[in-house]
């Protein structure tokens, strides 16, 4: 059997998240350990980062050569599951969500993205999240790495604590209607 047959962890990733596994030097770790999806605009549009580490000439993270040899999953939510999301939300708290984020939580939303838990560390994202009734489907990075034994020292909108306030917050505006369409109150 092989290893990527092994994993049984299914992770839906941001961009932020990605970006971050590989400045701390983890990502090719972290794709040997759970087995990672992103969403299509993130892997084409969102998860541009270069290391620039001295003497070497900068690499860029490059998700499609990787969605390409199957080492990662690439998903896509199609326009109207898009605007089903949007439609969930008011104007002003939408323009705070990123696409690549949105597009990632239209999977989970429309169920297309079963099993999958998402990992971000944007705050909007992951009020989303509780804001459609899916708080269980998120995952902060710090809970992401210490399940697969990769700990390491994160910034504070990777960790566990972090992760819990925002998602507080978002079951608060499901609650009240704040942040949500007058359609979905």
């Amino acid at each position: 059997m092989s290893k990527r047959i092994m994993r049984l962890k299914l992770i839906l990733l941001d961009a932020d998240v990605i970006i971050e596994a590989y400045r701390i030097g983890i990502w090719l770790d972290l794709i040997g350990r759970v087995q990672i999806a992103v969403p299509s605009i993130v892997a084409h549009d969102e998860a541009l980062f270069y290391s620039e580490e001295e003497g070497r000439i900068p690499q860029q993270i490059n998700l499609p050569k990787l969605i390409q040899k199957g080492e990662i999953c690439e998903l896509m939510a199609s326009d109207i599951e898009m605007g089903d999301l949007y439609s969930k939300f008011d104007r002003v708290f939408v323009e705070g969500l990123h696409e690549g984020e949105a597009e990632a939580i239209a999977l989970i939303y429309a169920q297309k993205a079963e099993g999958y838990k998402f990992c971000t560390g944007d705050k909007v994202a992951i009020q989303s999240l509780a804001m459609i009734g899916y708080s269980s489907e998120g995952i902060s990075m710090e809970k992401l790495l210490s399940n697969v034994g990769l700990q390491k020292n994160l910034s504070h909108q990777f960790t566990e604590s972090y992760f819990k306030k925002w998602l507080g917050i978002g079951k608060k505006r499901l609650i009240t209607g704040n942040g949500l369409s007058k359609s979905s109150t």
